[in-house]
């Protein structure tokens, strides 16, 4: 009587498949470990492979009986080690691949992409979701310290893979950080611990919350629009909220209910005040009184300081300028092209010309209102009488502009002389000012007075009151 062991052997092949010839199989043995390894080079294909091995014997087996005794050999030997995590030990971190876009620009449906960077607690799984405009370092930062302020602490350890913005040479045993990092580490009281170079096992949780990312978060906003980072970080807070109080799948707490019970008390406390990358720019302030610090993304500085030197310090939220220890500029950091511009930065005749080009309705009576009464009413006169609002403005800017050649005293009595108000026109108030019509005495039609006799039955403007 044969034991089951024995009598599987009688039965099967020594690879326990059935039909396999010996010769065939002992020189796939001796050469599938190299197979398996030529498998993780970039871009080979089983297909690629299959006909090398066909080359190298008369006796090749099957397209796929060759590909499943490769896969058998890659799943005996695909060891995992299972990490168990301490409670406020670590932190991981890592980018996620696809972008975020926010909306610029309605009217041209320019987007500006947003990288996403997400952050867990491997112990409590509780997770962490932040755009950025840049992966730069002053955002990178930024958005780290974001999240250390999400949880409330600080763990003993922060550990991603060999970023640029984290590791400027890498090492195995004692990678060499720039100095952000220790700047960052230092602020915290965190260390800094680098993953192994291609072993993304080395930050699992990472890796598995970026595809959480994209299942959980990605899929609830596909079809929202954003016209800032502010915007869309708004609306990942209320996912990652929504994410970690969720009861997990096969428990029966969430993430933060785990992570505020077991997890929270042992973290570091956070420091007083964030910590902001911050970079230094030397500059010399051009004849526009505009700076730029990336892309095309300017910034003003007072018109008095063109041709000085300045130093330019800016991290993810504001943009300041310095000439002889003294700030003379503060601006918040802008995220699309374009220019800011302070009014009060602008020379007196640059202020005037910016202003023309905003010309409205209400600019125009603000103006007249300062002079008066009566030219507010040509004023009001001249632009309800045009078809297209648009098409009386050069009359209403030409009527003001008489106020610096005849003042605005004239003005208002020029004004004052034109009744009905709706033959108001830029030509009739310039011509009463040339013929010093102003100045005469007004006709006495035109002082106002009342055809109702005086009686007791006729209510004034007290009783409206």
């Amino acid at each position: 009587m044969l034991e089951d062991a024995e009598l599987h052997k009688v039965l099967t092949k020594g690879d326990g498949h059935k039909s396999r010839d010996a010769d065939r199989y002992a020189f796939m043995q001796g050469n599938v470990e190299g197979y398996a390894q030529s498998m993780k080079r970039k871009y080979m294909t089983y297909d690629v492979l299959y006909e090398e091995y066909c080359k190298a014997t008369d006796n090749p087996y099957s397209y796929t009986q060759f590909k499943l005794i490769i896969q058998e050999y890659e799943k005996a030997h695909d060891y995992k080690y299972h990490t168990v995590y301490e409670a406020a030990k670590e932190v991981q971190f890592d980018f996620a691949g696809d972008p975020l876009w926010v909306l610029a620009d309605r009217t041209t449906g320019e987007c500006i992409k947003a990288t996403v960077l997400v952050c867990v607690l491997p112990f409590s799984m509780m997770s962490f979701a932040i755009a950025m405009l840049s992966t730069k370092m002053e955002f990178f930062f930024a958005a780290l310290s974001q999240a250390l302020t999400y949880f409330g602490g600080v763990p003993e350890i922060s550990k991603t893979d060999n970023m640029t913005q984290w590791v400027k040479k890498y090492d195995r045993y004692e990678p060499a950080l720039n100095e952000a990092a220790q700047q960052w580490s230092l602020h915290y009281g965190t260390d800094i611990a680098g993953c192994r170079s291609k072993k993304p096992r080395d930050k699992g949780p990472a890796e598995s919350l970026v595809n959480q990312v994209y299942k959980y978060y990605y899929s609830r906003v596909y079809n929202e629009e954003w016209s800032s980072i502010g915007e869309l970080n708004a609306r990942l807070m209320e996912l990652n909220d929504q994410y970690n109080n969720e009861i997990m799948k096969g428990r029966t707490y969430s993430r933060r209910q785990k992570f505020e019970t077991d997890e929270l008390p042992y973290l570091l406390p956070l420091p007083v005040e964030p910590y902001h990358f911050k970079y230094e720019k030397q500059i010399e302030i051009n004849s526009t009184y505009h700076f730029q610090i990336d892309r095309s993304r300017f910034y003003s500085v007072p018109y008095q300081y063109v041709g000085k030197k300045a130093k330019v310090v800016y991290d993810a939220e504001t943009v300041e300028v310095w000439v002889d220890m003294k700030r003379i500029a503060t601006h918040r950091r802008m995220w699309h092209d374009g220019y800011t511009t302070v009014p009060e930065h602008m020379p007196e005749n640059h202020r005037a010309y910016a202003e023309t080009k905003e010309f409205n309705a209400a600019y125009f009576l603000k103006k007249a209102r300062q002079i008066g009464p009566e030219t507010t009413a040509v004023i009001n006169n001249i632009l309800t009488s045009a078809l297209f609002v648009q098409q009386s403005y050069r009359a209403c800017q030409g009527v003001l502009r008489l106020a610096s050649t005849f003042g605005e005293s004239r003005l208002e009595a020029a004004c004052k002389r034109i009744e009905p108000k709706t033959a108001s026109s830029y030509k009739s108030v310039k011509s009463i000012l040339v013929n010093n019509l102003d100045k005469a005495p007004v006709p006495e039609s035109h002082i106002d007075f009342s055809y109702i006799p005086e009686n007791d039955n006729v209510r004034g403007a007290e009783a409206y009151q």
